[in-house]
């Protein structure tokens, strides 16, 4: 969903306006702006970090004990949306597999993150361990704006290249995790 979505967006160019010497219809302008950062840039974050989320939980699931009293897998230490300590838990784990670590890093690590997320972060004095909150839901219980999206929202170019980046990233780092998978999985 996360490569399909980038890809539209770099397709439709992520214009905030359109321009045009004719009179737009709504309907042209929505086609236009469908991929938009404005558009997609929460739902497109969420999931990108949930899917990050689920790469480190997957690959610690197959480390955890089964708990002698339930004679289930003992889930506790990964039951919970902190990518920052799963990516640790990861990292202690499976600290060969620096260009999963390098990958995951750049998009959590605020000193190691594009400026376009970087600023996004810091204006808002948000962590990626709360990923889950201020992504998934942008709107308060009362529907007030919980966080200033203006760094990630209408950014014409610089959204432009930040979704070419997140692609080529998520592309070549993709056969790294399968890679990983099937190895786990032979074993």
């Amino acid at each position: 969903m996360v490569v399909n979505t980038l890809e539209m967006a770099i397709i439709g160019k992520n214009p905030s306006v359109i321009i045009s010497d004719i009179d737009t219809t709504e309907q042209t302008f929505d086609d236009k702006t469908k991929y938009c950062d404005y558009s997609i840039i929460y739902p497109l974050l969420f999931l990108f970090y949930h899917w990050i989320e689920l790469i480190l939980k997957g690959f610690l699931l197959v480390l955890v004990e089964e708990d002698p009293e339930t004679k289930k897998p003992d889930t506790k230490k990964i039951a919970h949306h902190n990518i920052i300590k799963l990516l640790k838990q990861f990292k202690e784990n499976y600290s060969n597999e620096k260009d999963i670590i390098n990958f995951i890093e750049k998009y959590t690590k605020k000193n190691k993150m594009p400026i376009f997320l970087k600023v996004f972060f810091a204006e808002n004095k948000l962590s990626v361990k709360n990923y889950y909150n201020f992504f998934r839901y942008p709107l308060d219980i009362n529907f007030d704006i919980t966080c200033n999206y203006d760094p990630i929202t209408h950014t014409d170019k610089k959204g432009l290249i930040f979704f070419e980046d997140l692609s080529k990233d998520i592309n070549r780092c993709q056969p790294f995790i399968v890679k990983l998978g099937r190895k786990i999985n032979n074993r």
